[in-house]
């Protein structure tokens, strides 16, 4: 129908941690949401999975990102960027980016993370 209804999930060592509402017939959604983990000790990856809601059937995957425990210990200012997504299979192929908002709290515990998804297209 050339629309997407998608929402992200988040999920921490591939486990489902949060969910945004679902954007409705869109290519560019915007979720602005504000999510706040609380990181296992000595976890390893987060990832944000983009998905197409769909009433009949299972939801389709759009894509991921995904980002390591190293890779997010190495900006202590956090991240605030477009991040690209990737396939979640190999026979996929993926369009789009995901504008995300990673950052630990100034004197806050180190294994906190807020987690700000704002849009995508």
């Amino acid at each position: 129908s050339g629309s997407s209804d998608p929402y992200c999930v988040v999920k921490v060592d591939n486990e489902v941690v949060a969910r945004t509402a679902t954007v409705w017939k869109s290519l560019n959604p915007f979720w602005g949401e504000e999510i706040t983990l609380l990181l296992p000790r000595g976890f390893h990856s987060l990832a944000i999975y983009v998905l197409d809601e769909d009433t009949i059937g299972q939801d389709d995957v759009i894509g991921k990102v995904s980002l390591s425990h190293q890779q997010i210990s190495a900006e202590p200012r956090g991240i605030d960027s477009w991040l690209s997504l990737a396939p979640v299979s190999p026979d996929q192929e993926v369009q789009g980016e995901i504008h995300l908002e990673l950052q630990v709290p100034e004197r806050g515990h180190p294994r906190v993370l807020r987690c700000h998804l704002i849009e995508a297209r």
